[in-house]
């Protein structure tokens, strides 16, 4: 079990040790930086509770372990958002290059990734839900394709289904933010979870749920208070101290830890098949299928941070045009400041107090831009004002 996780056997060996013993709860937390793996272990964890032969090698032949591979167990909903589209273009990229079956399944699970968060019952009655529909099947209908039972089709013909599968992706992230989790939603979730045979074990994973509104998070609390029986839920979150200490109190954390230039490398090079040489993280990879130059961002977060509060706001950059390319903007900012605080040598020389403030005032930043409807524009040139005020 587990032997798909790279680079993270603390969190492995914690999680095996305690389904050796019995004592894994029935709600944990995983936390850590972006790209660490923390879905990737959550789905792992779920294959490994329905097991059918208990030893839940990656190879299992039993039908659950088969359909978790191809993220169709229905046993397990997934809730909350990530970075599909860049996610999915990725995995293409992969299957076009190479045509393995490894690279099949890693295709068809990015694309799953996101499907499965709109399962029917969970958006049942929902307008915006309709609109989508066909979005979702044409989706799907490229998956199944592609399934591993099937003959790979043509280059011409493999380029066109995964094209038209990306494009499905990218319009249903910019008709529905999966980020968003209504409390409705979540409601539908536990109702799912006390519906069927007594005994069969379900799991819940909400990624990111540190963007839930005030009351999803009251909702969780309350389903955490009284859980379900013979049900798992898997939280993740890039940051535990936005998570609220109530439901802290009600799971078992688990820790990422950021992955090495080398454990990156072996992402790069065994996932996606990448020239790993060309990518300093995994972040700058997935942001080349966004059209992004990850150096020519590098340098605009560094020169924006060095002319804070010089009243030279660079006001016409397009990072500041739309929501989407200014999110990604104030991350490099953040990633910008962590590199700096280990000590490497890519970011204003300031002291760590400081540092730490203005990590705090991009993070600020990124929760009005997605909580609030204000103009990426004004937000910039009032971090840019912050920043420089001493």
């Amino acid at each position: 079990m587990f032997e798909n996780i790279i680079c993270q056997d603390e969190i492995v060996n914690a999680l095996r040790a305690d389904l050796a013993s019995g004592r894994l709860p029935s709600s944990i937390l995983l936390w850590g930086p972006d790209f660490s793996g923390k879905l990737s272990v959550a789905l792992e964890l779920a294959r490994v509770l329905s097991c059918e032969e208990k030893q839940a090698r990656w190879s299992c032949g039993c039908k659950a372990c088969e359909a978790h591979r191809l993220l169709a167990h229905p046993h397990t909903i997934l809730i909350g958002g990530r970075y599909f589209y860049e996610e999915t273009s990725a995995c293409a990229d992969s299957l076009i290059k190479t045509g393995s079956l490894a690279a099949r399944y890693l295709f068809i699970r990015a694309v799953r990734k996101l499907l499965r968060r709109f399962d029917a019952f969970l958006w049942e009655g929902d307008p915006d839900f309709k609109k989508i529909m066909p979005l979702l099947g044409a989706a799907e209908e490229a998956v199944e394709q592609l399934l591993p039972e099937k003959e790979l089709p043509s280059g011409e013909k493999l380029a066109q289904i995964s094209e038209a599968a990306c494009g499905a992706v990218k319009k249903i992230c910019e008709a529905i933010n999966p980020d968003s989790i209504p409390i409705a939603l979540l409601r539908r979730a536990v109702s799912w979870s006390h519906a069927g045979a007594s005994g069969a074990g379900k799991v819940i994973i909400i990624e990111n749920a540190d963007k839930m509104r005030d009351s999803s998070r009251n909702s969780l609390l309350k389903i955490l208070e009284e859980p379900p029986p013979h049900v798992t839920f898997i939280l993740t979150t890039p940051r535990r101290a936005a998570i609220l200490p109530t439901i802290l109190s009600r799971v078992r954390t688990y820790r990422f830890i950021p992955r090495t230039r080398e454990a990156n490398r072996q992402v790069l090079e065994k996932i996606f098949r990448a020239e790993a040489s060309r990518f300093e993280n995994l972040r700058d990879f997935f942001r080349v299928f966004q059209g992004i130059d990850p150096l020519a961002l590098r340098t605009e977060a560094r020169a924006f941070l060095e002319k804070a509060g010089t009243g030279a706001f660079p006001g016409e950059e397009s990072w500041f045009t739309d929501k989407t390319k200014f999110r990604i903007f104030l991350h490099e900012l953040s990633d910008t400041l962590e590199r700096t605080l280990r000590g490497e040598t890519c970011g204003p020389e300031v002291s760590v107090n400081k540092l730490e403030e203005w990590t705090a005032l991009i993070r600020k930043t990124l929760e009005s831009l997605d909580v609030l409807n204000i103009a990426p524009a004004l937000l910039a040139q009032r971090l840019f004002n912050s920043i420089g005020r001493p």
